[in-house]
């Protein structure tokens, strides 16, 4: 059975998660799985480091309360994610009357959770995370790793979800993007949908084929072609039309390189707070 997979912590944008992901559950017919990595840093992160200094290892009663207090932080998060994840199922069994499944695991969060992920998988992930929020940041730093590294449709989610009744579908002509369309026209998740087909760009006739194809696979369209920045023109059209989540990866690899290496990366995040779904 295919999967949503919802990247669970305590942050700003843990309901949100949890709404998007059960709506997607609904919508799909997938399995919702709730996953949460426990990453954080022992008391005795650096013992083994300093059990080597010459004459250290006399002070065994200090060695013994580092261990103990391990012990304890690894026990206090354990308890912390049990609570965590048993109140976020318990209220989307309420909410929504889906029944999620829990996955936990302990390590590093980019390595654990990339290692879960399937390539049907349909993986959600805060934009900020809960020591991203601490610092004010607008996106998180894992964020853009766990996007390039996932070999899945990614969603980003902020604070706030409202199911949704469009998307902005940004348009390029290259193998990549017709790969896109025809993922978007099979998908069960956005046939119900309108589609903005939004072309960025001075040959509008790209814009053609893709709407007939859309069209015949019984989308109701809405096609749009703007020139300029990328980003801007994006972040412009989502706030004229309140259109409630944008697809993005519809560019060439440089271009997409270049999305989440240059300034657009900020821009885009700092202005559109609706879900992002980058599609690979």
């Amino acid at each position: 059975m295919k999967r949503v997979i919802a990247c669970i912590d305590s942050s700003p944008c843990v309901n949100a998660i949890a709404e998007a992901a059960a709506w997607i559950a609904k919508t799909t017919h997938r399995e919702l799985v709730l996953l949460q990595v426990l990453d954080y840093y022992s008391s005795s992160y650096h013992l083994g480091e300093i059990s080597g200094v010459i004459g250290f290892e006399s002070n065994s009663m200090l060695l013994k309360e580092l261990a103990e207090l391990e012990q304890k932080q690894s026990a206090v998060a354990i308890d912390y994610s049990n609570n965590l994840l048993k109140h976020i199922t318990e209220q989307i069994k309420e909410k929504h009357g889906i029944e999620a499944s829990i996955l936990q695991e302990k390590g590093d969060f980019l390595e654990q959770s990339l290692a879960v992920l399937k390539e049907d998988d349909i993986a959600l992930i805060g934009k900020v995370g809960e020591s991203a929020a601490e610092k004010n940041k607008d996106l998180g730093g894992n964020v853009e790793k766990f996007i390039r590294g996932a070999n899945c449709t990614v969603m980003t989610v902020s604070d706030h979800f409202k199911p949704p009744t469009r998307f902005i579908f940004a348009y390029e002509d290259s193998p990549l993007c017709k790969r896109m369309m025809e993922g978007i026209a099979e998908s069960d998740l956005f046939k119900h949908l309108q589609c903005h087909l939004l072309y960025i760009g001075d040959q509008p006739d790209v814009l053609q084929e893709p709407e007939a194809y859309l069209r015949e696979h019984g989308f109701d369209v809405v096609v749009e072609n703007r020139q300029g920045n990328v980003a801007q023109n994006i972040i412009d059209y989502q706030k004229e039309h309140e259109i409630q989540f944008v697809i993005l990866g519809a560019f060439s690899q440089s271009r997409l390189h270049q999305f989440f290496l240059g300034s657009i990366t900020t821009t885009v995040y700092r202005e559109i707070n609706v879900p992002i779904i980058v599609v690979k």
